[in-house]
């Protein structure tokens, strides 16, 4: 059976020698495992679409005798350039796509998921209140059924919080930035997705090695003489 469907590329990974294996969150299917055949051939086609944070049209072949689906064809709809020229922004969708991944159901339809990731992506794409992956995170446990709207807060940020649940992706740049607020929030966000998911977050430990990377990377300050 072959259907076409609206997908973006979660992960990816290699298989065998010329192929690839990826997760898609698709629009009337929920997560599929997924195999492009030959696309790591010099001469490969459809590489593009299997590359993770890219979104488009699938064709996909459906087998009884398999529980991974092949994609036999498709278009692209966006490879969301903004976000790959940046690095910061790059870790971001990286982290959008995963959270995603770990709070997905396989063969489970989740329009609203689908809907919400494509946003987000195409608000990154055009660069996004520093809010958004916070946002985002809330956003996907409510949709998943496990939202913290109620969750205790400092009465401080009691204000701020009810806004990143309530405000649409679209509105958080009329949020003031707080930094300290905004690293809490987010560590809130992924500590109740490991939870629910079972495992660590990769992107937490990607973003922690960069980070150590550049401190070492830093040259020392010259002294300056008298």
């Amino acid at each position: 059976m072959i259907i076409n469907d609206s997908a973006v590329v979660l992960r990816r990974g290699d298989s065998g020698e010329y192929g690839r294996w990826v997760v898609l969150l698709t629009e009337e299917h929920g997560l599929l495992p997924a195999r492009f055949t030959g696309v790591n051939r010099p001469a490969g086609k459809l590489k593009a679409l299997s590359e993770p944070m890219v979104w488009g049209e699938y064709r996909l072949f459906f087998s009884s005798r398999s529980s991974a689906v092949h994609v036999t064809g498709g278009h692209l709809s966006s490879s969301f350039p903004g976000v790959r020229a940046d690095l910061s922004r790059t870790l971001t969708g990286l982290a959008l796509c995963e959270m995603a991944w770990r709070l997905g159901a396989e063969r489970v339809p989740s329009p609203a998921k689908y809907r919400l990731l494509c946003r987000a992506l195409c608000l990154l794409d055009q660069g996004a209140s520093p809010w958004l992956e916070a946002a985002f995170g809330l956003k996907l446990l409510e949709a998943a059924g496990w939202g913290l709207r109620e969750l205790p807060v400092p009465p401080a940020e009691r204000e701020l919080w009810s806004s990143l649940h309530e405000s649409p992706l679209e509105g958080l740049g009329e949020l003031p930035w707080r930094p300290e607020a905004g690293r809490r929030f987010l560590q809130l966000v992924f500590d109740h997705v490991e939870a629910h998911a079972g495992r660590a977050l990769r992107c937490k430990d990607v973003v922690r090695d960069l980070e150590l990377f550049a401190a070492r990377s830093r040259p020392p300050k010259e002294s300056v003489p008298c």
